[in-house]
């Protein structure tokens, strides 16, 4: 396979937000793809991921209970993944969503009670697992909101930038498809105290988080968030810096 130009914007339906700035985002994403010589597209396959995820276990976590589709109906109409292939059609990145209606309830509600996680918690969770939210943040994102995650890189493709724009990739696509009103995500304290969180566009990082006795073991987290307008103002930052490096490149 040879990667050509990138066309992940035919596989969007820009329905909600300010539909001129996100036109904007997308196709500045494509040509920052294509410089990356990598071909995105849009999948909805989770049994493929499952099973991709699995030749990974040298460098990847198993996949989060969030995306797994033996634990929860992953549908296209809640739910998302990106690939991206490097020119052989090799999966060498990966970033995925899922929307959550929380109209009546909030994070640490649905953490807490596993439900964040399970489609039915009493039937798939770990014996003794239990989730604590104690970061600030746990009641106020609530309404529709999207958990943007299962992040991966190659490890040969780690460190040249792709962390700066699939997680982007990935909330504004599911801004315009969902109107959610929070993003989050989880992180290491150890990653966000090296900036990867801030690399990903987050400003609320948020200790706080625990998850005992999980696919994982026991870990501790931080929350990380934004609401709407900083992710549009994020957008807008990310693409201010894409053209100043195209402006130094035909300086």
């Amino acid at each position: 396979m040879t990667t050509g130009t990138n066309n992940i914007r035919t596989q969007i339906n820009l329905e909600f937000g300010p539909l001129k700035l996100l036109d904007r985002f997308f196709a500045a994403a494509e040509e920052t793809a294509d410089d990356h010589k990598l071909q995105l597209t849009i999948e909805h396959d989770f049994e493929a991921l499952l099973a991709f995820n699995k030749t990974q276990t040298d460098s990847w976590y198993p996949l989060t209970p969030m995306y797994d589709p033996r634990v929860n109906s992953m549908t296209p109409e809640t739910s998302f993944w990106i690939s991206g292939r490097d020119r052989h059609g090799d999966i060498v990145a990966t970033q995925c969503a899922r929307f959550y209606d929380w109209t009546g309830t909030h994070f640490k509600a649905e953490y807490e009670s596993l439900r964040l996680a399970y489609e039915h918690p009493d039937a798939a969770m770990f014996p003794e697992e239990l989730a604590i939210c104690e970061a600030p943040s746990g009641t106020r994102v609530s309404g529709p909101v999207c958990f943007s995650g299962a992040a991966w890189y190659r490890p040969d493709y780690r460190g040249t930038g792709l962390s700066g724009f699939l997680p982007r990739i990935s909330r504004a696509l599911a801004y315009t498809r969902w109107n959610t009103r929070y993003t989050y995500s989880f992180i290491e304290p150890k990653l966000a105290a090296k900036g990867v969180a801030a690399r990903y566009g987050y400003t609320n990082i948020e200790p706080g988080v625990e998850w005992l006795n999980s696919f994982r073991g026991s870990c501790e987290f931080c929350l990380l968030w934004m609401d709407r307008d900083q992710l549009l103002a994020d957008m807008q930052w990310w693409l201010r810096q894409q053209a100043k490096v195209e402006e130094a490149l035909f300086a």
